[in-house]
């Protein structure tokens, strides 16, 4: 099944709205869900929904307000969903990036979420 849960075409919504979309995301973790990203350079996963929602925030500026994100291949295994997506803003080193967010849904909210950059990306 490749059909994307409305749950994570939202995530990706909230995501395209920058720091205004900050509140939507909180919504949408799970109070104990644990995030891995590379972007703080952070080995050890944010640990629950406000660290999670900290560690967005400080990822966010207006000028990510721009962001466009394309998503590519989409695949739906049981619980877990895995995207690939392009991401084209000016707060981006270099304007663009692109990676693959991993995602594991419990009862409508995200539990989990791996996010992972393609080869050479910051």
């Amino acid at each position: 099944m490749t059909q994307m849960p409305l749950e994570i075409t939202n995530f990706f919504l909230a995501m395209q709205a920058g720091p205004h979309g900050l509140e939507l995301l909180a919504e949408m973790f799970a109070p104990d869900a644990d995030y891995w990203e590379p972007f703080s350079g952070q080995t050890a996963p944010h640990n629950g929904r406000a660290a999670i929602i900290a560690a967005f925030a400080a990822s966010r500026s207006d000028a990510f307000d721009d962001a466009v994100i394309t998503l590519g291949a989409v695949e739906v295994d049981g619980n877990q969903i895995t995207v690939q997506w392009t991401c084209i803003s000016k707060a981006i080193p270099g304007g663009r990036g692109s990676g693959t967010n991993v995602f594991q849904m419990k009862d409508g909210k995200i539990a989990s979420l791996k996010t992972t950059l393609d080869q050479g990306q910051p």
